[in-house]
């Protein structure tokens, strides 16, 4: 048994042991008179019942009947049933021990009619009930949470594994091309650029396979990426580029940025008109800014940022699972020109390994 299940253990023990004392055992100790020693016996069978139906009902009977679609009808017929069986029950036992007439000579009293509904114990046992059925309800929503965090991650697994299987054919090959004409006219450069796209796909393949990534691994991809592709841009269109020194080793997400500086060569590049891409980031004191802006070149049909990659939709969704309650993306859109404003709180420690779905 683990130290999780043991505390669980404990725990469950310290609630009966208090509930016990407060609701069945305490009360009689305020009485002006004493109890007999079978009142006490009754009283410990009582709670011992008590316990085992709580946990019948809390673990087999409410997941079963009460998530059903037809269940909740007969998960109230066994509600009431088995609160009438326990107060049977209990008036047997106390009928067999003989508490009612001992009590009755201790106090000096005629002895109560045995047939009576023992109000106290009766409104006990609906609570025992209440709290079992609300912990089988809590466990069904904390696992059905889970499932679903457990699908979203699956996901974006899976949307990772598509952006890279997308980057890797198209934007190999464009690249390859720019490096081939490199080659006929600055050969340095053209090396350079080799460089940078083997870097690129090492990391593509194997270093994005974790949770996260050093944020100095992303930030050297995003460079490479906005370096090869800056060789594809017109002289119309000005790249504005400023590198951040991160001031810690602080991890992220791998990819995350991508999407917004994609999507901005995508459809802020022309060939027609003067355009402008502006990409700023700031690294410090624990977070990330990321601005990414670019004039919108009419001769794209329609700018989506849907189009390509994983998309503004897929990446809130990983944005809002992965880093919930630590950033804020703003996206301003006008006629001519696209902002993204983004800014996060970054780990100090490295995250768990997510499952590869491939």
């Amino acid at each position: 048994m683990g130290p999780r299940n043991s505390f669980t253990v404990l725990t469950h023990v310290t609630v009966w042991s208090l509930l016990g004392f407060i609701l069945l055992f305490y009360p009689p100790l305020s009485w002006n008179f004493s109890v007999p020693p079978n009142f006490w016996i009754k009283q410990s069978l009582n709670l011992l019942i008590m316990i085992g139906v709580f946990y019948v009902n809390a673990l087999y009977v409410a997941p079963r009947l009460l998530f059903e679609r037809n269940g909740k009808v007969m998960f109230g017929m066994w509600l009431v049933g088995i609160v009438i069986c326990f107060m049977v029950i209990a008036r047997v036992i106390e009928v067999k021990l003989g508490v009612l007439a001992d009590m009755s000579k201790m106090a000096n009293k005629a002895p109560k009619d045995p047939y009576r509904l023992d109000f106290h114990l009766f409104m006990i046992m609906l609570l025992v009930m209440v709290i079992s059925t609300s912990l089988a309800m809590a466990r069904r929503w904390q696992a059905d949470a889970q499932t679903r965090e457990r699908i979203e991650k699956q996901h974006i697994a899976s949307e990772l594994s598509f952006l890279k299987a997308q980057i890797n054919p198209h934007f190999f090959f464009n690249t390859l091309n720019n490096i081939y004409s490199l080659t006929y006219s600055d050969i340095p450069v053209s090396r350079e650029a080799i460089l940078k796209l083997s870097r690129m796909m090492r990391y593509v393949l194997y270093d994005t396979l974790g949770d996260s990534v050093p944020l100095k691994q992303e930030l050297s991809f995003l460079k490479d990426y906005i370096a090869l592709m800056g060789l594809r841009l017109h002289e119309c269109t000005t790249l504005e580029f400023n590198e951040p020194a991160p001031d810690k080793d602080y991890w992220i997400a791998p990819m995350l940025l991508l999407p917004f500086v994609e999507n901005a060569f995508k459809h802020g590049s022309s060939t027609m008109q003067h355009s402008r891409i502006v990409v700023e980031l700031e690294v410090g004191e624990g977070s990330l800014s990321l601005r990414v802006f670019n004039h919108i070149a009419h001769e794209k049909d329609g700018y989506q940022l849907d189009q390509g990659g994983i998309g503004l939709a897929n990446t809130r969704k990983r944005l809002d699972l992965l880093y919930e309650d630590r950033h804020t993306l703003v996206i301003s859109e006008e006629e001519k020109t696209y902002e993204v404003l983004l800014t996060l709180q970054l780990d100090r420690e490295k995250v768990g390994q997510i499952v590869e779905l491939v």
